[in-house]
């Protein structure tokens, strides 16, 4: 039976449709058409991208450490250690022409278990002692004042089975004098306690 014309151009035309065309499927690519075959690559492309982001995460926070001097000096040398015991003295700004009060500041690097804080004060004429205090609890400390015809001296012991912690603490002794401003410059203190690597030790004279 002879070939009908009109199935045999069918045919042709459906193997034709079946063939692929690049200018089809570009332009489906262009108008983000979605496909079915992976695309290959990006697998890899994720993987390197996240080990840029963590590198330059690691790289920002090292950056940081440096700068801020974390866990060392900003050379990389390991910071210096705290004094155990230091201090200095002054005047305190309420004194006045009548009367005075001499502030000793003492630092405390590292609790103490032992301390004694001396404040010796030139006396002259009119000098007598109006009292004394400290920033440290008042039970934990002993205190004496004596007056002789050159000093008077405040002195703060601490007693047996208290401890003095880290901090700054202030120590004054308050006292009377003749009218006038005066002159703290012959004033002098002694500190000395023992520490966690033995006996500690700080004097000086008021500015």
């Amino acid at each position: 039976m002879p070939e009908r014309p009109d199935v045999a151009r069918l045919l042709r035309e459906a193997a034709e449709g079946h063939l692929p065309d690049r200018e089809r499927m570009l332009a489906r690519m262009a108008r983000g058409a979605p496909r079915r075959a992976s695309r290959p690559g990006v697998g890899w492309s994720r993987v390197l991208g996240a080990v840029v982001a963590l590198v330059v995460t690691l790289g920002a926070a090292s950056l940081a450490v440096r700068s801020t001097g974390v866990g060392g000096g900003g050379d990389g040398e390991p910071p210096a250690a705290a004094p155990v015991l230091s201090a200095s003295g002054r005047v305190n700004a309420g004194s006045n022409p009548y009367w005075s009060q001499s502030d000793l500041t003492v630092v405390v690097g590292r609790p103490l278990t032992s301390l004694s804080v001396e404040l010796r004060v030139v006396a002259g004429d009119g000098v007598r002692d109006t009292g004394a205090w400290r920033t440290l609890p008042e039970e934990d400390f002993e205190l004496t004042t004596r007056l002789t015809d050159d000093l008077l001296v405040f002195r703060w012991e601490l007693r047996p089975g208290a401890a003095v912690p880290a901090g700054e603490h202030v120590f004054a002794g308050q006292y009377d004098h003749d009218l006038g401003a005066r002159d703290a410059s012959g004033d002098r203190f002694l500190v000395e306690g023992t520490g966690p690597e033995g006996p500690v030790s700080a004097s000086g004279a008021f500015g």
